[in-house]
C-alpha cells in the first residue's frame, strides 16, 4: 500500500512542501522512520531528530524550518494520526466472516446482519447483537447480554449477564464486563455477600482497555458514558458513573458510588475514594489518592491530592528535607550556645 505525497496532503488538509508525485509506503516515529515512510514533528524537544531522520517526508507546524519535503498543517500529531489511519489494516479483515463452527450460539440469541463470532465464543440465551459486530475467540456473552451496532469485542472478553453496550464499543482482550461488585456485610465475625443484582452501561464510543475490570451496580446501572476511554488494567467498582469523554490511565481505580464528570483525566494509578464526586474538566496527575470531591475545573496531584501547582512546591522542599535537618540543628544548637552566654553573663553581673 502506497500513497503520494500529494494525495496524503488532501486527505489530511495539508499543505504540501516537496515533490507531489514522492510515493509514501508507511508511517513511522522520526528516529524509527526509513526511506518511503512519513514522520511528524509535534513536540520541539524532537527538534535534533528532525534533521537526522531519514523518513523522506515530515508532517510539520506551519512555520517550521525544515529543508526536506513536508507537508505544513496546523496540528502536526493530530494530522499524523489521520496519516496513519490511512495505512491501517482494517480490523474487520482480522476476524473471520460469518460464525465459527466451534461457537455456541443459544437458540434464543438474535444476531444481526454481518455479525461475525470467532472460535469458542459462547452467547447466552436471549442476547441481543446488532449490526456488523464483531466477537473475538474465547469471549463469553452470559444471559440477556445487549450489544448495538458496530461494537468490537476482542478475544476473551467475558461480558456477564443483562449488561448493555451501546453502538461501536470497543473493548480489548481480557477485560471483564459486569463481574459483582465488591460488597459484603460484616455479620458474627465474618463477611456475608451482598447479591450484586445491577448491571453495566457502556454508552456509544466507550473504549475499555485490556484487563480493564467493570464492576456491576449493587441495584441500578453502573455507567460508562458516551465516548469516555479507558486504559488497561483498570477498576471500576459497582454503582460508578464516569462522565462523558473522560479518560481514564492505566492502573487507577475508582471506588463504589463515586461519580465521575465530563471531560475528566485521571493520569496513571490514581485512587478514588468511594462516594465522592469530580466534577466536569478536572485533571488529575499520576498517582494522586483523591479522598473528597473535587470542584470543576481543577488541576491537583499528589497524596493526598492537592492544588497541583501547591503540590509541585512541596515535592520541591522534599528533596530538601535533609539539608533543612542538618540546618535547623545547626540554628538549634547556635541558639543553645547563646543562651549559655547570655546566662553566664546574668550570673556574673548579679
Amino acid at each position: 500500500m502506497s500513497f503520494s505525497l500529494e494525495s496524503i496532503a488532501q486527505r489530511i488538509g495539508g499543505e504540501l512542501d516537496g515533490p507531489s508525485g514522492l510515493e509514501i509506503c508507511g508511517v513511522a516515529g522520526l528516529e524509527d522512520a526509513c526511506e518511503g515512510e512519513l514522520s511528524f514533528l509535534a513536540r520541539s524537544r524532537y527538534r535534533p531528530q528532525l534533521h537526522s531522520t531519514r523518513a523522506s517526508a515530515v508532517i510539520l507546524k506551519r512555520g517550521e524550518e525544515f529543508s526536506g519535503p513536508s507537508i505544513r498543517v496546523d496540528d502536526p500529531y493530530l494530522s499524523f494520526l489521520q496519516a496513519i489511519e490511512l495505512f491501517a489494516r482494517p480490523v474487520v479483515e482480522i476476524f473471520e466472516p460469518g460464525i465459527h463452527p466451534s461457537a455456541v450460539v443459544h437458540t434464543t440469541a438474535k444476531l444481526g446482519a454481518g455479525v461475525r463470532v470467532g472460535p469458542f465464543v459462547s452467547v447466552g440465551a436471549e442476547c441481543e447483537i446488532g449490526d456488523d459486530c464483531i466477537i473475538g475467540a474465547g469471549c463469553v456473552l452470559m444471559r440477556g447480554v445487549k450489544l448495538a451496532a458496530g461494537c468490537l469485542i476482542y478475544p476473551r472478553v467475558t461480558i456477564r449477564e443483562e449488561c448493555v453496550l451501546g453502538a461501536r464499543v470497543i473493548v480489548q482482550p481480557g477485560a471483564v464486563i459486569g463481574s459483582d461488585g465488591f460488597g459484603f456485610a460484616k455479620r458474627d465475625g465474618r463477611y456475608r455477600k451482598i447479591p450484586q443484582i445491577g448491571n453495566v452501561v457502556l454508552e456509544d464510543d466507550v473504549e475499555v482497555g485490556a484487563n480493564t475490570c467493570i464492576d456491576r451496580a449493587t441495584t441500578g446501572r453502573t455507567v460508562i458514558a458516551a465516548g469516555a476511554k479507558l486504559d488497561n488494567l483498570v477498576q471500576i467498582a459497582h454503582n460508578v458513573r464516569v462522565g462523558e469523554h473522560t479518560v481514564i490511565s492505566a492502573q487507577s481505580g475508582i471506588s463504589g458510588s463515586s461519580k465521575i464528570g465530563r471531560h475528566v483525566v485521571l493520569a496513571g494509578q490514581v485512587g478514588v475514594s468511594g462516594h465522592i464526586e469530580i466534577g466536569d474538566a478536572v485533571q488529575i496527575g499520576g498517582k494522586s489518592g483523591i479522598s473528597g470531591n473535587v470542584a470543576e475545573g481543577s488541576v491537583i496531584s499528589g497524596i493526598p491530592a492537592r492544588d497541583h501547582r501547591e503540590w509541585r512546591r512541596l515535592n520541591a522542599h522534599y528533596g530538601r528535607l535533609g539539608r533543612y535537618a542538618n540546618e535547623i540543628a545547626q540554628m538549634r544548637e547556635r541558639i543553645a550556645r547563646l543562651e549559655r552566654m547570655r546566662d553566664a553573663e546574668t550570673t556574673e553581673n548579679a
